[in-house]
């Protein structure tokens, strides 16, 4: 299938049928922007934040646009009084008070409570073009559709691939949150995987993830979403016996998500024409 690859300096993509994907990748973001984010968002925000980077696709002539960036998914994270309380570690509050007085400078509640893992259920932004069909391209939960996972098992070529993450944070050396993107695209489909991967160290494994499919020549765009999540111990234990004392499996989120049982998940449609 004819295709035009994108490459722009931090931008590259694919342009196919009536699709654009673009992948941007840049720096962290510098310390006034850092300043701005923490102020808007009302939290301090990731060690790692690559707040300009982002995935998005665009089909043309429908006007539907998605696009995956961090500060929308870090707005998703939970502020309520509780939050900061919900998964504890030996020195959790200790970190969580030091950690907010330092990041707070522009905020008046400097110990505001926020989950201070990250934790995020963000499934993209619909940011459509479109004036007239802006209301309509919408997802809508469905149970007649569904992701072929066959035809994404089949040797076909890769068209355009590419991994970009969104932030990271290693917890205080509790562990990890990491939200990032994967995109593929073939000759008869694309198909990405925005992951919110969390590892707490002697507490639990967390994995939220979406997924969203097209395959050319329909007019519908799948997305699933899934929420997995085990404890650090039940799923250290998964480890093979022949692995002794090698512990790296528990740094790989595909493994980890291989292991945890799915916890919940649904299936939306949205129309493009």
């Amino acid at each position: 299938m004819a295709h035009r690859l994108i490459k722009d300096n931090q931008t590259t993509g694919v342009a196919i049928q009536d699709w654009t994907v673009l992948s941007y990748k840049t720096s962290i973001l510098n310390s006034q922007e850092i300043d701005t984010a923490s102020a808007d968002l009302g939290i301090p925000i990731p060690e790692m934040i690559f707040g300009n980077n982002f995935l998005s696709i665009e089909h043309k002539s429908s006007g539907f646009k998605l696009e995956f960036k961090a500060l929308p998914a870090l707005a998703m994270v939970d502020q309520s009084s509780t939050s900061s309380d919900k998964i504890k570690v030996s020195y959790a509050r200790e970190w969580f008070e030091k950690r907010s007085m330092a990041n707070h400078e522009h905020i008046t509640d400097v110990v505001k409570p926020y989950d201070w893992t990250y934790t995020t259920k963000y499934n993209g932004s619909n940011v459509s073009t479109s004036t007239t069909n802006k209301d309509r391209l919408k997802f809508e939960p469905t149970t007649e559709e569904s992701i072929d996972i066959e035809q994404l098992k089949r040797p076909d070529p890769i068209l355009f691939y590419d991994e970009n993450i969104l932030f990271e944070d290693e917890l205080a050396d509790n562990g990890t949150a990491v939200l990032s993107t994967k995109v593929r695209v073939m000759p008869s489909c694309l198909f990405i995987l925005l992951r919110f991967f969390l590892r707490v160290d002697d507490v639990l494994f967390r994995i939220y993830d979406t997924r969203i499919y097209h395959r050319f020549g329909t007019n519908t765009v799948i997305r699933e979403c899934s929420t997995r999540e085990s404890s650090y111990l039940d799923t250290r234990a998964r480890i093979p016996r022949s692995k002794g004392d090698d512990l790296s499996l528990l740094l790989d989120s595909n493994w980890i998500s291989s292991q945890l049982p799915d916890q919940e998940s649904y299936v939306e449609v949205l129309h493009l024409e």
